[in-house]
């Protein structure tokens, strides 16, 4: 396949115009263009490098090296160390699988080769795989049967699945692969967690825009924990507080997976009056006034808390993270056992904040203006009994 239509082929799968690959790569919508439509002949390294991390391949997939998967005969006889791949093409096969996401494994799922990227990319060394039930051993146990489906159909279409780490990580990644002969399939994987964080990112921007009252946030939180749970997720609940001091009200919007058999509840209260009796409220008061992240294991003070709430004694979470945007904060309780690490939970929960503070200070700014509209009402009609 030419640098043009792999480039082409890329870019439309992953839903980008040539002005958004532009704008991620920093080479100019026209030299994307001439690429694409084979007026372009040579290319600066700089840009194809580029254009490649804007795309998440490598170089030499982008300018043509893909084709292994086509030049690869279904019906090879085993003839190098790789099964169903001819000894005069494995150098070039283990060169190329050295650049890309990809191992192959057997039709019952065990690994006959990995290369260093997918390996580090799970937290592997290579030898540990080597031989290994891959299906059982790296994918979540909801994505196993699609997995088994796609190799027991020789699909070469691509599709999602969510991968283990060896410490307990799940992520989601994108699985393209296709079997190389009778008894081997060769896959490339791609970490497409940066793409659905933006995916989520964009669903809660969505829902925002569609409510206009505060008491709709409840509809966007349990939207956000909806798309955390897809993600592989453990999580007890995704938590929002609306902190508002003129007003002295907190409100809280929580979300907890449907696997639990609860979806979601709000609370209003009397900020001066909780804040009186409760020192963990105290304590992310202090937080969100310091614009700091808070995060805790779930003390005695905190569940004492929570008793009072109507969760009652079904809220048991093992680590408690809270991330200050403008209006309050946003927060997440983790499983005990959560293959989440701290670090991205954290980062996930600042990347959220910036859209759930738009949506906020949208119904604050619509709350005040039906505020005003009605006092404006109140004045006219003082004004007409007058």
């Amino acid at each position: 396949m030419s640098l043009g239509r792999t480039l082409k082929a890329l870019r439309q799968k992953q839903s980008l115009n040539q002005k958004a690959l532009s704008a991620l790569s920093g080479v100019s919508q026209a030299t994307i263009s001439r690429i694409e439509t084979g007026r372009v002949r040579q290319l600066r390294s700089s840009a194809l490098k580029n254009l490649a991390d804007a795309l998440g391949v490598s170089v030499d997939f982008l300018m043509g090296d893909n084709e292994i998967f086509a030049n690869i005969p279904s019906t090879a006889s085993p003839m190098g160390s790789i099964p169903g791949v001819p000894a005069m093409r494995e150098d070039r096969f283990r060169q190329v699988a050295d650049t890309l996401d990809a191992f192959i494994i057997h039709e019952n799922g065990r690994v006959l080769y990995v290369n260093q990227s997918m390996a580090d990319m799970l937290g592997y060394r290579k030898e540990e795989l080597l031989g290994k039930n891959g299906i059982e051993l790296v994918l979540a146990p909801q994505s196993r049967s699609i997995t088994q489906r796609m190799i027991a159909n020789n699909s070469s279409k691509t599709y999602e699945v969510l991968m283990v780490r060896r410490d307990g990580g799940i992520f989601p990644v994108e699985i393209t692969g296709r079997n190389v002969s009778e008894n081997v399939r060769l896959a490339i994987a791609r970490d497409i967690t940066d793409r659905r964080c933006q995916q989520t990112v964009a669903r809660v921007q969505r829902a925002g825009l569609e409510i206009e009252k505060a008491h709709d946030l409840g509809k966007v939180v349990r939207i956000l924990g909806d798309e955390l749970e897809d993600m592989g997720l453990q999580f007890e609940a995704v938590g929002l507080q609306i902190i508002d001091e003129e007003k002295n009200l907190l409100t809280s919007y929580h979300a907890y997976p449907e696997a639990r058999g609860y979806r979601s509840f709000q609370d209003a209260v009397d900020l001066q009056e909780s804040l009186e009796r409760s020192a963990p409220l105290r304590s992310l008061i202090s937080h969100w006034h310091r614009t700091k992240v808070w995060e805790r294991g779930a003390d005695d003070a905190f569940l004492q808390m929570i008793q009072e709430t109507s969760l009652g004694s079904t809220y048991r979470p093992e680590l408690l993270i809270d991330v200050p945007f403008s209006q309050g904060m946003l927060g997440l309780g983790l499983s005990p056992g959560s293959s989440v690490g701290t670090e991205c939970a954290i980062s996930m929960l600042t990347e959220l904040a910036q859209p759930i503070s738009f949506i906020v200070r949208r119904l604050f700014d619509i709350r005040s203006l039906r505020e005003e509209l009605e006092s404006a009402r109140e004045q006219l009609l003082a004004q007409q009994r007058g």
